[in-house]
């Protein structure tokens, strides 16, 4: 129900005021008659809360959080602060958050109910925090706010002045299945998160209705059905089956035996899911078949697909965008890791903004990245939390779930256990077998999980089109000289820095060689991925130096693949880039050894994979996978809970089990990467040149541009985004996005080069 229609309907449920008018936010400009009455607004929030938590059976748990959030807006103190601050007088922030928080308390009294609502009111703006002590030093911990408050006076005005009709609620009745278990410690945490996410999407809805109705109004576009883009994806794929029927590939009766085991089990009951196929089976689109197929017959909501890496999310995006075209362009939303709007003030026009270009996952299908998704899972910020209860009742289809990092198993994996109580889906995709399922090493892997393909050993034999060999050490020299003998190659290797020396190198005797980075923004990477195909296609040279990113999601086929030295799964992703078609004789993958330190994350799976390739092992036989995950997954136990930080044992499954609940600390040590990367917008090509000045030169609103920005956008560390502001190489805009503003720094083979000499003069100076 739209909440304009909603205001409406519940108007008449309040008795009239015994106290002058109070209010939950005011109008620049407009007088008192025109601010949002306080009642109406807490009553608003409910009715959506209540409505987001519906499909977890947490609705009234979600309409008490709503009714009683800024309960500590009845104060005096608050009223005035909205009169001084809209008549422009400098006014001190009266904190509104604790006074629902200790109305639980003394209604429900020292239970866990009321201990739930106190984190989800009391965090509302702040985040949730840690539960703490009275006598804790972080006077943010819910506990020390319950207790040690120095604005007593203030809340119990507040709560002097609460309604009625307000004030008193019976306990709300909980899911059945929520009782804290050995083997689910953070059930309760993961609860007390969903019902704080939907209270967050909730008052944000409400209050930009208010605030900013035409913003809000791009909210009210009705999306297509479910059913809709079942029978969309269904019309693409029919007419790119007819399309091959021409030229068919070898390959192509595997793919078909895969798109019908993925409608065939769609019929089969929500729940954990594997699909294990090689790549270059179609996975991407037969997957998202399943999905929608699933969804269709189950009547669940959305279809969330995350993947391991950036510039996988933006090809595997434009594929769906080009698969669902017909519906139109709202269809696909997508969202980048990279991004993090402030929770500072979120409220203020830039940041409603950048909600807007990342919004709260309120479409059909969401393209994501694993470290998006994952991390929300164990968010505390009320920004990151927002989207969470869109999780409810969707398919999830995690791509390359085996790259998780060995240190966080054991949380992540309780997480995708517990959200099959939320009625979601969740399906494990691989090309090498899903490593993170139950078994006798593997007593924390996820239980209960359905194989999609019937032999996925019987598909691998199928697919197998390439060799792979360890070749040994290759200095560079040596290996820009096979590169530059062989007519058509893809060598990658594991850092950008490496690929751009060995690229130069390449083309000092080759000028037809072609790189590929995330140092390229995504249309950049586009056009190359279509010259690289323009000549493959040709059979002219083509010799490619790549960094992993093209290892998923880009659907190249070479005779010949280089690979330096990585984790067997990225040997496997690699070995699907050669004779992907299986149109030519068996191709050859060269592992190699190098003087290049690989980055710290990949290390111990390069450990591993080292260990396991001894002579005469075939690295693409399933049983040496199994033999790498042992080594790399399974038999670090030791590990799966936390590592050692700063001298101290940090396990995330404790943080969260009900007696400890440490919301904020938990959130700080979940971290999938280390460093988080920050997006620039980059003038590449007229177009791209175009969206940089028009966002540099004003204050736009405009969401299309926006997205359209994404394409023209490199994600790199804060310390280089850092260095070229202060340089004045780049600089932020009113819009959100920082802009780069010496196109110099743009190499048009290797793309964002923040070292290069700069010209002095800026183009949009």
């Amino acid at each position: 129900m739209a909440p304009r229609a909603m205001r409406t309907q519940l108007a008449p449920i309040f008795p009239p005021q015994q106290h002058p008018p109070m209010y939950a936010h005011t109008l620049n400009n407009l007088p008192p008659a025109h601010w949002e009455p306080l009642e109406q607004h807490l009553a608003e929030v409910a009715e959506l809360a209540s409505a987001f938590a519906q499909p977890f059976s947490a609705s009234a748990l979600a309409h008490i959080a709503g009714l009683w959030h800024d309960v500590g807006k009845f104060s005096p103190q608050f009223q005035s602060y909205l009169v001084d601050s809209h008549a422009g007088r400098t006014t001190s922030p009266v904190e509104h958050s604790t006074a629902g928080a200790l109305h639980a308390q003394s209604t429900f009294g020292n239970t866990g109910l009321a201990k739930s609502l106190g984190f989800i009111i009391a965090g509302h703006h702040a985040g949730l925090a840690d539960l703490g002590s009275a006598s804790s030093p972080d006077e943010s911990s819910l506990t020390f706010r319950l207790t040690n408050t120095g604005k007593k006076s203030e809340i119990a005005a507040a709560l002097l002045n609460l309604p009625p009709h307000i004030a008193a609620r019976q306990p709300p009745p909980l899911p059945s299945w929520l009782v804290p278990s050995p083997h689910a410690p953070l059930r309760i945490a993961l609860f007390i998160r969903f019902v704080f996410s939907c209270l967050i999407d909730a008052d944000r809805l409400a209050t930009e209705r208010f605030v900013a109705p035409s913003i809000h109004a791009y909210r009210a576009a009705k999306s297509p059905s479910i059913s809709q883009l079942r029978a969309a994806l269904d019309d693409h794929l029919a007419r790119f089956i007819a399309a091959r029927r021409s030229n068919p590939a070898p390959t192509d009766a595997v793919r078909a035996e895969l798109l019908e085991s993925c409608r065939t089990a769609a019929a089969l009951p929500p729940g954990l899911f594997s699909l294990t196929a090689p790549t270059g089976s179609g996975k991407t689109l037969s997957s998202m078949a399943f999905a929608l197929n699933h969804a269709e017959i189950h009547g669940l909501r959305r279809v969330v697909y995350a993947l391991p890496f950036t510039s996988v999310t933006e090809q595997n995006a434009e594929v769906f965008r080009t698969a669902l075209n017909t519906l139109g362009d709202n269809v696909v939303l997508e969202h980048h890791s990279a991004f993090r709007p402030s929770d500072a003030d979120e409220d203020a026009p830039s940041n409603l903004r950048r909600r807007l270009a990342t919004e709260n996952w309120d479409a059909p299908v969401v393209v994501t990245t694993n470290v998006q998704l994952l991390e929300s899972l164990f968010a505390a910020r009320p920004s990151t939390c927002r989207k969470l209860h869109r999780l409810a009742q969707s398919v999830i289809i995690l791509d390359e779930a085996q790259s998780l990092p060995v240190h966080l198993l054991r949380p992540t994996l309780a997480a995708l256990q517990e959200l099959t109580n939320y009625g979601a889906t969740v399906v494990l995709c691989s090309a090498t077998m899903p490593a993170v399922l139950h078994r006798h090493q593997f007593p924390i892997g996820l239980r209960a999980v359905r194989e999609i393909v019937p032999s996925p050993t019987t598909m691998a034999r199928a697919l197998r089109r390439a060799r792979v060999d360890r070749i040994g050490h290759v200095d560079d020299a040596a290996l820009a000289a096979q590169i530059i003998s062989t007519p058509r190659a893809l060598c990658i290797v594991n850092t950008r820095a490496h690929a751009a020396r060995l690229f130069a190198l390449v083309r000092a005797g080759a000028k037809d060689a072609l790189h590929l980075s995330a140092l390229m923004c995504p249309a950049h990477r586009s056009r190359r991925v279509a010259e690289i195909k323009s000549c493959l296609t040709a059979a002219a040279p083509c010799r490619v130096i790549s960094t992993q990113v093209v290892e998923a999601g880009v659907d190249i086929d070479f005779p010949v693949v280089l690979r330096a030295m990585a984790g067997l799964d990225s040997i496997v992703q690699a070995a699907g880039r050669c004779n992907r078609e299986g149109r030519g004789p068996l191709g050859q993958v060269s592992v190699f050894d190098t003087d290049e330190p690989p980055p710290q994350g990949i290390r111990p799976a390069i450990d591993a994979a080292r260990q396991i390739l001894m002579p005469g092992v075939d690295p693409l036989d399933l049983t040496t996978i199994e033999s790498f995950f042992n080594l790399h997954y399974w038999q670090k136990s030791s590990q799966w809970d936390g590592r050692l930080i700063a001298g101290r044992s940090v396990a995330i499954t404790e943080m969260l089990a009900p007696s400890n609940l440490q919301f904020k600390t938990a959130a700080a040590e979940y971290k999938l990467i280390d460093d988080w990367s920050e997006p620039i917008v980059v003038p590449f090509t007229d177009e791209g040149r175009a969206i940089c000045a028009t966002l540099l030169s004003v204050i736009t609103q405009d969401v299309s541009l926006l997205r359209r920005a994404q394409q023209y956008t490199v994600s790199i560390s804060p310390r280089i985004m850092t260095d070229l502001l202060d340089k004045g190489y780049a600089a932020p805009t009113a819009s959100g996005p920082t802009v780069l503003t010496q196109p110099s720094l743009y190499d048009d083979s290797l793309g964002l080069q923040p070292d290069q000499p700069s010209d002095p003069v800026s183009l949009f100076a």
